[in-house]
């Protein structure tokens, strides 16, 4: 298992936001309600739970070998 996921999410306003958390880091914004924001237009919002289960699935995938 990889020990953190690199995703993109894209705000309402269609600007892509690089991310990379570690599980633990993921969970922790998942329970505080899955917000994010936009660093281009200062949106703030919530991902769907099917962005959730996508992203949870990269965490469970094997890590890349070297």
């Amino acid at each position: 298992m990889p020990d953190h996921a690199d995703f993109d999410v894209i705000c309402p306003n269609n600007h892509n936001q690089a991310v990379s958390l570690t599980r633990e880091e993921f969970e922790r914004v998942v329970k505080a309600g899955a917000q994010f924001h936009c660093n281009t237009c200062d949106t703030n919002w919530t991902l769907s739970g099917k962005q959730i289960e996508d992203i949870r699935e990269r965490f469970e995938k094997p890590a890349p070998r070297s």
